[in-house]
């Protein structure tokens, strides 16, 4: 029987984490399932709500490390995984009750690494619904180029995401250098497994959370740019079409960001570079690493400052 390992990277949720441990509790289907709780470095009681919430929940690991970003926390949760198959869960998503059900059955039907579904938003004055749902006559779209489809398309988002583990290990994880964790994991997977989607909701996250990387617009665009560049850079044998795609991705995004926000009209870097491009000059992954820093000029963002994965601490291990 297949076996899933849900992952939830957790730092400063506890008012969320209930509504998550209910739907972790209330997922459907014939698969065994363990559960992976990592605390990074929260300030508040997340750790007490989990050991709270979860009380008489089996296999139940709840570890923490030093905060390092939600990327670093994912790789480390998911090192000490035994599940063949990583159902990632962020600490403020609820994930409807098919959810796994359904991404495994299609995984398994279609000879899939990697399946991921849609992601939506609910009301925090009414909480999390999900309306009854067929999932046998749900769609399931594959993809014949599935990382030309990621670097088009720019997926993001975890909790609406199952895939295998020994894709994550041989795609070496999230990027470490990336502070959050959805993009690098989106290209570094899509460029090693068979990839499908079913665009229907199974999962919700709360609608005005304010601590969401995603309110911060500067490190939103900042990762979803840099982890294309560094893609880039990691991948010399890229075909050209690809590395084409990236930079022109990688320019637009600084480009506007320039104009917008810094005010340098079309004669910042970005600009410059653009030009080049236009010309036939090709532009590198470094280079492209070097235009992000336009993100962070007059907006803070979150860089790790290490990589590699700090020490785990077992809070509590109930296999």
């Amino acid at each position: 029987m297949p076996k899933i390992s849900f992952v939830v990277t957790v730092f400063n949720k506890a008012p969320f984490l209930p509504a998550v441990i209910d739907g972790l509790k209330a997922q459907t289907g014939a698969f065994d399932r363990e559960f992976i709780f990592i605390d990074d470095g929260s300030s508040d009681n997340s750790v007490a709500v989990i050991r709270r919430e979860t009380a008489g929940l089996e296999n139940v690991r709840i570890v923490a490390q030093e905060n390092h970003g939600p990327a670093i926390a994912t790789n480390n949760a998911v090192s000490i995984a035994t599940g063949d198959w990583i159902k990632l869960v962020d600490s403020d998503d609820v994930l409807a009750p098919y959810c796994s059900e359904l991404l495994l059955s299609r995984a398994l039907a279609h000879d899939l690494d990697f399946i991921f579904g849609s992601a939506d938003y609910y009301d925090m004055q009414t909480g999390p619904v999900f309306p009854q749902t067929d999932i046998s006559t749900l769609e399931t779209i594959l993809f014949d180029d599935p990382l030309f489809t990621v670097l088009d398309r720019g997926f993001a988002r975890v909790s609406h995401c199952l895939f295998k583990k020994d894709l994550f290990d041989r795609a070496g994880g999230c990027d470490p250098r990336i502070f959050s964790q959805d993009h690098s994991l989106f290209i570094r997977l899509a460029a090693l497994g068979k990839l499908g989607q079913i665009k229907h909701v199974v999962c919700l996250g709360p609608e005005d959370e304010p601590g969401r990387i995603m309110n911060n617009q500067a490190q939103v665009i900042h990762d979803a740019s840099i982890a294309l560049a560094y893609f880039l850079k990691d991948q010399p044998d890229l075909p050209t079409s690809k590395r084409k795609l990236i930079s022109k991705k990688v320019l637009s995004r600084v480009r506007k960001w320039e104009k917008k926000e810094l005010g340098k009209g079309g004669f910042g870097p970005a600009g410059r570079q653009y030009v080049f491009s236009r010309l036939g000059f090709p532009i590198g992954g470094a280079a492209l690493i070097a235009l992000c820093d336009a993100f962070g000029e007059k907006s803070v963002l979150r860089i790790p400052q290490k990589t590699d994965l700090p020490d785990l601490r077992v809070i509590s291990d109930e296999q």
